[in-house]
Order: structure tokens, then sequence, then C-alpha cells
């Protein structure tokens, strides 16, 4: 039997370490583990995050969810009071790994600051209201959904997800929105869940991503 529940401090070694193992090739699996550790306290820590996870009925940590009930508002927080903390681990994994440095310097380091310009200037207009889509619908997100590669086929990830969508309903988030490499399995999984593709993106590192959009009064239905 699987229980879900908020993802919390004492969660976080084991919930960073999943991470690592299910997108190993992930950018920021690439700063290693003492990043991924900060970067999970700064989530859970930062208002408007969302953050689950599943555990066996022994404790054994098999999935973990990451999201935002209000994205604005959470990376907001997240550069204003944890940015300094997460750029020291970042330049402390740059010191001991050249690759890593030289990537950061000629592809990432100009986006990343022009980044923190922006969220800089838009401080003071935090909304109260939350994010929304630009029609004054609130509206949500789910960034990962992680799941130990032993505990696949056995519901981890659907729960998860259905445990995020009563959380960020409740909140008053009326859709919620993800992007998820272009894989057929994860295709099938949302689309079973009731998520629509609403079409695809590049990252600015090239990566092919398909974006989903769930409305949550829908969803209810």
């Amino acid at each position: 039997m699987l229980k879900i529940e908020p993802l919390g401090d004492r969660d976080v070694v084991e919930a960073a370490q999943l991470h690592r193992v299910v997108l190993d090739m992930e950018f920021l699996s690439r700063f290693g583990p003492r990043f991924m550790r900060t970067y999970y306290r700064a989530w859970i820590h930062s208002p408007g995050g969302l953050a689950l996870v599943a555990r066996e009925r022994d404790g054994a940590l098999l999935g973990v969810l990451l999201g935002a009930s209000d994205p604005a508002l959470h990376v907001r927080a997240m550069v204003r009071d944890h940015g300094l903390g997460l750029a020291g681990s970042i330049a402390a994994r740059a010191l001991t790994s050249p690759p890593l440095a030289k990537d950061l310097i000629i592809t990432r380091a100009r986006r990343y600051l022009r980044g923190l310009y922006r969220l800089a200037l838009k401080r003071r207009a935090t909304s109260s209201a939350g994010s929304n889509d630009g029609t004054g619908r609130r509206v949500g997100e789910i960034t990962h959904v992680l799941v130990d590669p032993g505990a696949r086929s056995r519901g981890v990830g659907r729960e998860l997800v259905a445990a995020a969508v009563a959380l960020v309903r409740e909140a008053g988030v009326q859709e919620l929105t993800l992007v998820t490499p272009p894989d057929m399995d994860a295709r099938h999984f949302y689309e079973r869940l009731g998520w629509f593709q609403e079409g695809s993106m590049q990252s600015q590192s090239g990566e092919e991503f398909l974006k989903f959009r769930l409305h949550l009064d829908a969803a209810e239905d």
C-alpha cells in the first residue's frame, strides 16, 4: 500500500538521490549531490511550491513529485531566498569539474544572469492572485514525476499526480501544465489521466519536449 505525503526535510537526501538516478542526464543532476539537496530544500521552503513523496508501507521511497500551485511566486522566492546558496553549490561543483565549468561559461552563464535580472525586476509585481495564463485562470505546474525504476507499473506516478491535482484544486488552481520528453510511454500515461497535448517545445539546450495541460474542472467530472 502506498502512502503519499508532503516532501519534508527528512526526505531531501533520498529524494535528491532518486532524482539523480532517474534523471542522470538532466543538466541539474550534473551539479552533484550537494546541489541537488540544496535545490530540494529550496523547493520545499519556497511559497507556492508543491512537493510530494510516495512511500511503501515499510517506509521505502518509491517516488517524488515536484510542482507549484503558483509557479511565478515560487520561482521568485527560490531566487530571492535561496539563489546564493544554489549558486554557491554550483560554483563548488564547477571547481572540481572542468568540463562542467566550461559548459556553464559557454552555454549557460549569460542566460542564467539574464534570468536572474528579469526575476529581480518582477519582485514588486508579485500578485496574491497567483499565476495565470493571461485569461485570469490560475495555472499551476508539475515539473517532475520521478518513480524508482524498481517500482514502475505499480501506480506510483498515477497516485502522485492524483494527490497533486487534489491539492492544487483546493488551492484554487484551475489548470495544470507540464512538459515531458517525447517518450510514448509518458505521453500515453498523461493522456490516460485526462491530460491533453497542446504542442511541443525545444529547450535552449536543444532538447525536445511535449507540452500537456489538464483542466481541473474537467478532471473533476
